[in-house]
């Protein structure tokens, strides 16, 4: 599995904002309130790069600990344990994310740019929340591809196929 391409993600970012800021605009133009994030949006937004970045520390070390063992063999017992299915799924699981977090953070951004713009909204009740959120969908995106990144197996340990670059726990 190949790591998330950081250009695309920031098509995604683009696109989304395009279409989060020309929805507000539709919405706004047929005279109804435009809805906004409220500052719980991007609260559960870092809390969840939060939790992203707590399941994918033990795959970190463990990767880490092989590195340091394969410069430096030794015959202890291993500091730091992980098993392949786990391992995986968070490498799924910080790829969503990633993706997950262009789109949210894309969306409440054009959100907030309308806001801020023809949208006339209010500081604190509109455009700080909504940018609050955007930059939640940031962050979360952003750990999103370090964990990924974490995964990342050394060419070596790819199972010795010729496109092992790249490849993923």
């Amino acid at each position: 599995m190949r790591p998330l391409s950081i250009p695309m993600l920031a098509v995604v970012l683009l696109v989304s904002g395009v279409i989060g800021a020309a929805l507000s605009a539709a919405v706004a133009s047929s005279g109804a309130a435009v809805p906004v994030a409220g500052w719980l949006s991007g609260i559960v937004l870092l809390a969840l790069a939060g939790v992203l970045l707590a399941l994918g520390l033990p795959m970190r070390r463990y990767l880490r600990e092989s590195e340091e063992r394969r410069l430096t063999p030794t015959l202890a017992p291993r500091r730091h344990q992980l098993d392949l299915p786990t391992a995986y799924r968070t490498i799924l699981l910080a790829r969503s994310a990633a993706i997950t977090g262009a789109i949210v953070a894309g969306l409440f951004a054009g959100q907030a740019l309308h806001l801020v713009g023809p949208g006339g909204g209010d500081l604190v009740r509109a455009i700080l929340p909504t940018a609050f959120a955007a930059l939640g969908g940031l962050v979360l995106g952003i750990v999103g591809i370090i964990v990924e990144r974490w995964g990342t197996l050394p060419p070596e340990d790819g199972g010795g196929a010729a496109d092992t670059e790249g490849t993923t726990a």
